[in-house]
């Protein structure tokens, strides 16, 4: 069976690799930072749990562990799959308990068992009988390890993010849908999903009560119409999922909860040589009673981890989760879990608090870790005082409800360094249904967002709402991008005292900063030195404020115009921001690279904004997000998968039907090409890279566009234009972002074929390319590399690098080629014989290039540098700068490899 979710299959490679070598062993998991060192048991999948614990004597399960561990104590965990659940005891504030992987192998918390007594159930079924202990909406089923579809119609691909809808008539109500295209079949008890209304911000489920041809009655899902109800709306999408009668295709499956038979369609040539596993365990590290526990480079599959309400002192790293959380219902929260009063609206807070990594508590901590795969939250944030840094969030909240990739309640919470993609709505989420209005001394900084918003459109990758106080909270040098919504910051709903600055937004749709009034009050809100990119047809936006008292917006930079309106005392104040027709000169609008070059209208001429312009260079602050001179700060984690998307060197399109195809790959997400005519099998796009690229996953953006979206479609490559093997991808969908994943292809031309007829034209926003690693021609941020020795990281530099010293990048995909090395660097007093050694492939490999190091006067001047590389580089590679020569030979910026 096809991987069901491969699109960061790479990324998950090399992220256990780095698990595992980032955690080598004993000495480095025996002593928690400042802990006394305790006692140290050993725990193998070849142990038993008579013996000591020691090392040459393991125990065999991890629960024996943690039955013995006192504070200050070790369970060191050897390779291997562990299916059982893990709930040490507290440790104290001077003795944690650590609970850490030895560094020989993976080590896997694995909440799913193996499902056997497999028998023939006819109609080209098998079925078995086993109780599965979870409530039946959040079952999960694995085929050799790979998620298995429960059996729904219209079938859909593997990518629960890129789903096939189904698309009701427009004679349809909010309880009854008709579709002549619905097979026949008793549906009665499944559960319907619907994405539909006039504006469906949220999804909603209900439950089938009755079937006719053509026809069927639901109960449920009718909060908010006509915004989020079935009917005669613009969206009318909808698919059936838990009826036996669904059962069509390999790998799907139902279980039928009364008689405790599971049924599933068997792989081409049925089950023999096959595994299947169920999800029994949903906290497969419960902390939820724990205090003052270490959790260190663990993978957990079809589970996830929690700490609880009173946890304080945990701390989680290296942690490597996947299929975290599954469910196909979209129920209304608890009132006991609500802060507000309740009410029908609160059905798009369903799963928020269900669902996800969680941090609950006070004082914890989830940093270096990997989080992937979960139909509801990636990471729950909630208490006060947690923080979440330098992690890799994805591929989350596809059941379409406000679950995001992480989700804030509470004050004093830190949100730093993360990088989150596809998500079904929001990246960084605020429900004011569960956190309340407070929401104070929060700082949410340096994250990267993209690809967001693939289950709505009402929305954005940072959204808040509503009524919030902000008071004391900083949103500040994150970046937006590439996102299906219609806003990068999302200030909803009367929510007030909101600090950003230093934000960068681009592709977000129609605004980049939306403050909300709503027919209420918008106090306090401020904007300032953020930058605003192609893909934004309005920078900043204030409306519907009946009090915008205290709005200040001050030292942007945008491609387009600022929309503020709004009464107030004092009245708003929108000045120092460098607006159209300026042109800002940015480094590379087309792939986000929005710094000022030199001569730019922004440099000097900002003004000074209390408590937020800092590190001032030349006459006076610079306009926008970034000071001409300083180092580059960036956003987004370090870790492998972190970076992934290619250089947009300045491709080109040609369209079948000879039409102007150059706004598909323009870089800007607000400009579309459409076909000429509908839909039809055959119709292509053909695009050259200009030279050969390295990626593995095709995106198809058609924006806000409702009905463009092609209905099939087949990726080809070609190195030379003319000569095409067979399609590496076919997809079929209904989805308005749709992705192609496949092995990876090295190739300068790319070639998207429609494989299925449609009714309406063909339209495409922007194709994007992906690869797990970052792109040799794409600028390298050297704070951000996959390792860094002999310095620190800064917010937009290293520090001064030694002999011997360097930073690396795992996975720097060349393509046809570099044979130029550039870096931006500062140095001071090295003298003469400094240099960086290029090295290829470990920090001792080749040597691709030497760089001289020159003395730049200080190590805050800034300079850029460049070497001929003696060979042209191609391939991938992982990528070492080693400095030589003295004790302090340079600070590194950035650095690119080109041609």
């Amino acid at each position: 069976m096809r991987s069901a979710f491969r699109i960061v299959s790479m990324v998950a490679a090399a992220a256990a690799a780095l698990a595992t070598t980032s955690f080598p062993g004993a000495a480095a998991a025996d002593t928690a930072a400042g802990a006394p060192r305790g006692h140290t048991y050993h725990v193998a999948t070849w142990g038993a749990d008579r013996a000591d614990g020691s090392a040459a004597h393991p125990l065999r399960t991890i629960g024996r562990c943690t039955e013995l561990v006192r504070p200050g104590d070790t369970c060191l965990i050897h390779r291997g799959r562990y299916r059982e659940r893990v709930a040490p005891p507290s440790g104290t504030k001077d003795a944690p308990i650590t609970i850490a992987a030895y560094g020989d192998g993976t080590v896997t918390v694995d909440g799913t068992r193996t499902v056997k007594g497999w028998r023939d159930a006819g109609d080209g079924l098998v079925a078995t009988e086993v109780d599965l202990p979870l409530d039946p909406s959040e079952n999960a089923l694995f085929v050799d390890g790979e998620r298995a579809m429960e059996g729904r119609w219209p079938n859909s691909g593997p990518d629960p993010l890129n789903p096939s809808w189904a698309v009701a008539e427009r004679t349809s109500t909010d309880q009854h849908i008709d579709d002549p295209d619905l097979p026949a079949g008793d549906f009665t008890g499944a559960t319907v999903h619907l994405w539909a209304g006039s504006n469906p911000w949220s999804q909603q489920t209900g439950t089938v009560t009755a079937t006719a041809t053509g026809a069927l009655d639901f109960k449920g899902g009718n909060y908010r119409c006509t915004p989020l109800c079935m009917g005669d709306q613009n969206y009318r999408n909808y698919y059936l999922v838990g009826a036996k009668s669904t059962l069509d295709q390999p790998g799907e499956w139902y279980y039928d909860k009364g008689a405790k038979r599971l049924y599933l369609v068997p792989p081409k040539g049925g089950l023999a040589g096959h595994t299947v596993t169920a999800k029994y365990e949903s906290w497969g590290v419960d902390l939820a009673g724990s205090s003052y526990v270490t959790v260190r480079g663990l993978d957990l599959w079809g589970t996830s981890l929690r700490t609880g309400d009173t946890s304080t002192g945990v701390l989680v790293e290296g942690l490597r989760a996947r299929y975290i959380s599954e469910f196909s219902t979209l129920p209304m929260p608890r009132d006991d879990e609500l802060a507000i009063p309740p009410f029908e609206g609160h059905i798009v807070a369903a799963r928020v608090l269900g669902s996800g990594v969680q941090i609950r508590g006070s004082g914890n901590t989830l940093r270096d870790s990997d989080i992937g795969y979960s139909a509801g939250t990636g990471v729950l944030l909630r208490g006060s005082g947690n923080t979440v840094t330098n992690t890799y969030i994805h591929d989350v909240g596809w059941m379409g409800s406000y679950t995001p990739g992480i989700e804030i309640n509470g004050s004093g919470q830190t949100v730093t360094h993360n990088t989150i993609r596809r998500t079904g709505r929001a990246s960084i989420d605020t429900a004011w249904q569960l956190n309340g209005v407070s929401f104070h001394d929060n700082r949410i900084a340096y994250n990267d967002l993209s690809e967001a918003m693939r289950t709505s459109r009402d929305g954005s990758p940072f959204y808040v709402c509503c009524n919030l106080d902000a008071k004391g909270t900083s949103v500040d040098h994150n970046t937006v991008h590439d996102a299906d919504g219609q806003v990068g910051y999302y200030i909803d709903n009367s929510s007030s005292n909101f600090l950003l600055h230093h934000n960068v937004a681009y592709n977000t749709g129609s605004r980049g900063t939306f403050f909300n009034g709503h027919s209420s009050v918008s106090l306090g809100n401020r904007d300032h030195h953020s930058t605003y990119g192609l893909g934004v047809s309005t920078a900043v936006r204030l409306s519907g404020a009946t009090d915008a008292s205290g709005t200040y917006v001050s030292n942007d930079v945008a491609l387009a115009p600022m929309d503020i309106t709004g009464p107030g005392d004092p009245a708003p104040v929108v000045r120092s921001n460098l607006l159209p027709p300026a042109d800002p000169g940015y480094t590379d609008a087309r792939n986000g690279e929005l710094w000022p070059r030199e001569g730019s209208p922004a440099i000097d001429a900002g003004e000074t904004v209390d408590g937020v312009t800092t590190g001032v260079r030349g006459a006076g602050p610079d306009q926008g997000a970034y000071e001409y001179g300083a180092p580059i700060w960036s956003s987004g984690c370090d870790l492998p998968g972190c970076q992934s998307r290619v250089h947009n060197d300045g491709w080109k399109a040609t369209a079948s039907d000879g039409s102007d195809a150059s706004d598909a790959v323009d870089g800007v997400q607000t400009t579309q090409w459409k076909g000429t005519a509908a839909q039809a099998t055959g119709q292509s796009l053909t695009l050259d890279l200009g030279a050969a690229k390295t990626f593995d996953r095709l995106s198809i953006d058609a924006g806000m566009d409702a009905t463009g979206h092609p209905y099939g479609f087949a990726v080809s490559v070609s190195d030379d234009g003319s000569h095409w093997g067979a399609p590496v991808a076919r997809v079929g969908g209904r989805s308005f972002t749709q992705d192609a994943v496949f092995p990876q292809q090295t190739a300068r031309y790319l070639r998207v074929e429609l494989t299925a007829p449609g009714e309406v034209p063909w339209a495409v926003n922007e194709i994007r390319l992906y690869a797990d690693g970052p792109d040799a021609a794409a600028t390298l941020q050297a704070e951000q590399a996959t390792s860094v020795r002999g310095a620190d990281r800064g917010e937009a530099a290293t520090g001064v690098l030694g002999s011997g010293d360097r930073i690396g990048f795992r996975g720097v995909r060349f393509g046809a080629g570099a044979d130029k090395l550039t870096v931006r660097l500062a140095s001071a007093g090295c003298g003469r014989g400094c240099s960086l050694q290029l090295r290829l492939d470990a920090p001792d490999g080749r040597v691709a290039a030497t760089l001289p190091v020159p003395d730049t006067g200080s190590t805050d001047t800034w300079q850029e540098r460049s070497v001929a590389l003696p060979r042209t580089v191609t391939g991938t590679h992982d990528v070492y700068l080693v400095a030589t020569g003295g004790p302090r030979v340079a600070a590194l910026d950035w650095l690119t490899l080109r041609r």
